[in-house]
């Protein structure tokens, strides 16, 4: 593009963020209590399991079914692990809440914002396999879904994985789906160029229609490879703007190759990341506005800027820039 995004003008404004500190001021107020709460549970109701367990353990390892010993074992420590599991519940819950109130403000600039979690996206039904990566299990967290200046999108942390008693996590991070105002006339992806082995298995695989082209740019063929069904359609794009678009990403998300898929109206935008978006402190730490909330805010407000400059490819012959 030619004119740059200006990235700032996306942010929360100043009554955005003072709910947002507001929130986290009346989870930190409420926090030493959930916490003592959380750890008296704990200590009852654990400390009471291990005696009532350790008795159980001790009379039928004294019986005359010393053969079931082990299954009994490994039933107790199952329902020990449910049982703490019931006991975090409601610190869980409590921290849950906090993003509950807090997402839905920081995206006060977006309409009809909505967040949930680890619901599966309807997307994933119209996820390009075949052109982005084909995997076994699909497993989601947080999502947020909303409509930004006419761009409706819906963003979730996603980890796709192998099937298999050896699995392999294939991406981990967030998938940004988003309705262009252009549409492409068939499939065009930029997907991380597989090597070795792993090209082998996907040419061996492979039955769908699509075509490897190049883009021409060194830098770009070296990361990614570029997939399509409609090669006219494809070819000016991936020569100019789409990898402008990858420079840019690349520059920005560092943790590994970002992947574009362009389906008609549709764009899927894999963005991966080491860390969790919506991470928070455990319930024994006070929320930092500065050092927890602001670098999440910043990360989902760049997510933001990315699609929209994503969005913009192919529109009145643009060229991609980065805010």
């Amino acid at each position: 593009m030619n004119q740059a995004f200006d990235e700032k003008a996306v942010m929360p404004d100043a009554a955005a963020l003072e709910k947002v500190h507001q929130a986290i001021a009346e989870y930190n107020q409420d926090r030493p209590a959930r916490e003592l709460s959380m750890q008296q549970r704990v200590t009852i109701v654990m400390g009471g399991y291990v005696l009532i367990a350790g008795c159980i353990l001790l009379l039928f390892f004294n019986s005359d079914l010393k053969e079931g010993f082990g299954i009994v074992c490994g039933l107790t420590l199952f329902i020990g692990w449910w049982l703490y599991q019931q006991c975090l519940k409601p610190a869980r819950a409590f921290q849950q809440g906090l993003r509950d109130r807090m997402l839905p403000v920081i995206f006060g600039f977006v309409e009809r914002v909505q967040y949930s979690k680890g619901t599966t996206p309807r997307y994933m039904e119209r996820f390009p396999k075949e052109a982005l990566m084909k995997y076994a299990i699909a497993n989601h967290d947080d999502a947020v879904s909303g409509v930004y200046e006419n761009l409706r999108f819906m963003l979730s942390e996603t980890e796709l994985t192998t099937g298999g008693k050896n699995k392999t996590v294939l991406f981990k991070g967030v998938v940004f789906h988003f309705i262009r105002d252009i549409s492409f006339p068939g499939i065009l992806a930029a997907t991380k160029r597989p090597g070795g082995f792993q090209k082998f298995v996907e040419n061996f695989f492979s039955t769908g229609p699509l075509n490897v082209i190049e883009s021409g740019d060194p830098r770009a063929d070296a990361s990614h490879e570029f997939r399509t069904n409609n090669i006219t359609a494809a070819k000016p794009l991936i020569e100019g703007e789409l990898v402008s678009a990858l420079d840019y990403l690349s520059s920005v998300w560092r943790d590994d190759v970002v992947r574009i898929a362009l389906s008609g109206q549709e764009c899927f935008l894999m963005v991966p990341s080491k860390k969790n978006f919506f991470e928070l402190p455990d319930i024994a730490h006070d929320i930092n506005f500065d050092r927890h909330v602001m670098p999440m805010i910043r990360d989902l407000v760049t997510l933001l800027v990315t699609a929209r400059l994503v969005s913009r490819i192919g529109v009145d012959g643009q060229k991609v820039a980065g805010p």
